[in-house]
């Protein structure tokens, strides 16, 4: 088995441990192994905490392995690509060992040192190790140029990872690593009897120190709007993304809110047997992650969020196995997934290949960069119930030429207008005074009389003889409609109808 010991335990706790010793522990916890990392392919681990006691027994040392390490074959490296699941642990003969040098990696803010370290083992298989951080630095590089000159030098390493950059495989080293040089053990004797007396000394590999590159500052997203995002096209996107304060407004049950995720390329494993395989790469390891679907809006548009990883687990604040241990079924969603719902966010994002194929937009949230709580209430999009006068005008064309548009349907003005282009002047022209559009009031009757003058007041006519105004003309509606073509008195009847009441006439 293998322990573990809490970040708040450390301080106090590692000091009481030392490696080569035996020791009695009381008061820790037992429990499942980490699906991955971890350092003996074991069901079980052991947690020490605040309370675990810890008492050095002498005289047991013979009694107990020193070295715990299961061997991979170099020929089977290459297969164990980004597999996480437990470290490895290799056995070589070091033939090559190279000076520190001093890197600036993307995902880290400090530089960071390296160590390069060739191993080969009984078919004359090479392979490159790097040890990184504080392990580049206590590898005692010296030390082992000066025995490599005399005798060979047969190392264990344990606590490895395999990676590949570039097309290149390379075993890695970090914290997790240690070595043991020339161990007394029958895996080391084995590669020393296949050197059958001869060896090649250790070459010593000195790196010019060169001072770390100068990384230009990455581009601060900027803050846009939902609305302003739609309008950009994904192809347009900047690699930084963009930043956006939206609101959960729901969660889309359609979508799973985890998957199988293959350890290697992180791409979605399909089942296979009674485990999954990933299409992609073929590797069969895999473990679950979130894939956490949220509808969010900010009042401008809304859009769909998606979460995958460790930016799902921030915002839930629990691990996906918790979670799916938690849950009746698969279908259902988890009540801490639920309450996302009305909290407010302000996200830095970029688009899914989603938006490369449809219309609607997607976007996977790269960070969480402040969280501003439950909110009272979901924004509501805004959108504008008034035309502009374009558009209006482009209404009326296309009811105009729809086909099943039918002519009653049309204003009683708007025919006049299409008529007079076919309608032959009248004889006589006189000034038809403008119409006004008002009834009298129903609480104020209009004698005879009154309603005999209304029908006179159409028209005005006016002398423009020059010697002022002559004595008004008012000529009687059956006069005026015999200067009108037929067709067009017909529509002026319509028209006169619909503004004036009959009784008026």
């Amino acid at each position: 088995m293998y322990a573990e010991i809490a970040s708040d335990n450390i301080k106090d706790k590692k000091a009481m441990l030392t490696e080569g010793k035996v020791y009695t522990l009381k008061r820790f916890r037992v429990l499942k192994s980490k699906p991955s990392y971890r350092p003996v392919d074991s069901e079980f681990m052991i947690e020490i905490t605040c309370h675990t006691l810890i008492e050095e027994k002498s005289g047991h040392q013979s009694t107990i392995p020193l070295y715990t390490y299961s061997l991979t074959r170099f020929s089977d490296l290459p297969t164990l690509v980004g597999e996480t699941k437990h470290f490895i642990d290799v056995i070589g003969l070091i033939t090559e060992v190279a000076d520190t040098t001093t890197l600036q990696l993307a995902n880290q803010s400090k530089p960071t040192t390296r160590r390069a370290i060739t191993l080969r083992d009984n078919s004359n298989y090479e392979i490159k190790l790097y040890l990184w951080g504080q392990r580049a630095s206590e590898f005692n590089a010296d030390e082992i140029y000066t025995i490599g000159q005399k005798e060979p030098v047969v190392a264990i390493f344990v606590g490895l990872l395999m990676k590949s950059y570039r097309g290149e495989h390379s075993l890695s080293g970090n914290t997790a690593c240690w070595w043991y040089i020339n161990p007394n053990l029958p895996e080391a004797h084995t590669v020393l009897a296949n050197l059958h007396g001869s060896f090649q000394p250790v070459q010593h590999t000195a790196m010019d120190q060169q001072p770390p590159i100068p990384q230009l500052p990455p581009a601060e997203p900027e803050q846009k709007t939902l609305e302003e995002m739609f309008s950009i096209s994904p192809y347009d996107f900047p690699p930084q993304g963009f930043r956006c304060t939206i609101t959960i407004s729901r969660i889309d049950p359609s979508i799973s809110w985890f998957f199988p995720s293959c350890n290697r390329c992180s791409k979605t494993a399909l089942p296979d047997g009674s485990g999954y395989k990933c299409p992609h790469c073929k590797c069969t390891g895999s473990k679950f992650k979130y894939k956490i679907c949220l509808i969010g809006t900010d009042g401008t548009d809304e859009a769909e969020f998606v979460l995958f990883g460790d930016m799902g687990r921030r915002l839930v604040h629990k691990d996906v196995k918790v979670l799916l241990r938690s849950c009746r079924s698969i279908d259902t969603i988890p009540s801490e997934i639920a309450s996302l719902v009305s909290q407010k966010y302000q996200f830095t994002m970029n688009v899914t290949s989603k938006c490369f194929e449809k219309p609607q937009r997607s976007y996977e949230v790269k960070h969480v960069n402040c969280a501003y709580g439950r909110q009272t209430t979901v924004p509501t999009i805004r959108r504008s119930t008034s035309l502009s006068l374009h558009d209006k005008q482009k209404s009326v064309l296309a009811i105009g030429s729809s086909s099943d548009f039918s002519e009653s349907h049309k204003n009683p003005q708007d025919e006049i207008s299409e008529l007079s282009e076919h309608t032959p002047p009248p004889a006589t022209s006189p000034n038809v005074a403008t119409l006004k559009n008002k009834q009298p009031p129903p609480d104020h009757p209009v004698d005879t009389k009154e309603r005999r003058d209304v029908r006179r007041r159409l028209s005005l006519h006016t002398d423009t003889s020059g010697q002022g105004t002559s004595k008004h003309i008012l000529p009687d509606a059956d006069s005026l409609e015999t200067h009108l073509h037929p067709t067009t008195r017909s529509v002026l009847s319509k028209t006169l109808n619909n503004y004036y009441p009959h009784n008026l006439y």
